[in-house]
């Protein structure tokens, strides 16, 4: 599908022969782009990820994912899925962000064509990119039932985050074993059996699982490391209490 879209840039100029430094003025510019489109039989589904009350079939497509795009990810007051002629409204309507710089015309182009290609169209259905699957082990509060331990599902890698704590998809069973055994040695006992039962993704073509995390990504953030490390060795609230204050001493001391 082709989108003519009309845009607005910044051009210099010289207002006569006799100004040497140049003056800025607007100026409309037009250019089409494409939203892919393909049939379903092109587009087979690699996984279906069940979240709290929400399922997710994600398509493979150019070896890139695409999940089916909903009005709330556009409109927070919006349900339902997101229709074509809403996309070509935004495509048309979309400007690349400029702050304190001057909107030249390739920039404002490319812009414009990097937005369109977070799209694409499966049997009518307006669907976007979205990152791999993956596990990531997530604790919360400081232990013995204060906050807690649980395996959820992310599609990118935060920075504060080890590499050891994400997993990719095929990898489950090792991710449960481990959220499991983070879980005991916290003393997070109250919801220990249905960790992974929650989140789940359902694997439908191995080829697509990519991601590696301890190729990809990093060591985390060393004082979020120590602060999971003091609730990760004590199932007792006020020993992790403890342990945390002291490493944020250390921290202020140095």
């Amino acid at each position: 599908m082709n989108i003519t879209v009309v845009y607005e840039y910044e051009e210099s100029y010289l207002p006569t022969k006799r100004h040497r430094i140049p003056r800025w003025r607007n100026v409309e510019g037009e250019t089409v782009v494409t939203i892919k489109e393909v049939s379903k039989s092109d587009a087979p589904v690699a996984f279906i990820v069940n979240e709290i009350n929400v399922t997710d079939k994600y398509h493979w497509v150019d070896e890139q994912l695409w999940v089916p795009l909903q009005w709330k990810d556009m409109h927070c007051d919006k349900t339902g899925l997101y229709p074509i002629s809403e996309l070509v409204k935004h495509i048309q309507q979309y400007s690349p962000y400029s702050y304190n710089r001057r909107k030249i015309k390739q920039e404002v182009i490319d812009g414009i064509i990097n937005e369109a290609s977070r799209f694409i169209i499966i049997d009518g259905i307006v669907c976007r990119k979205k990152g791999e699957p993956r596990y990531v082990l997530m604790t919360f509060g400081l232990g013995c039932n204060h906050g807690g331990t649980s395996l959820m599902i992310d599609n990118y890698y935060n920075s504060n985050i080890s590499k050891d704590r994400y997993y990719n998809a095929l990898d489950r069973e090792q991710a449960i074993a481990d959220a499991k055994a983070v879980a005991k040695r916290r003393g997070d006992t109250k919801h220990l059996e249905y960790i992974g039962e929650s989140w789940v993704i359902e694997v439908l073509m191995p080829e697509a699982v990519k991601c590696n995390p301890q190729k990809e990504h990093g060591d985390g953030d060393p004082f979020l490391n120590k602060l999971y490390s003091a609730t990760e060795n004590s199932a007792n609230p006020i020993v992790s209490m403890l342990m945390v204050a002291t490493t944020v001493a250390e921290l202020k001391a140095v």
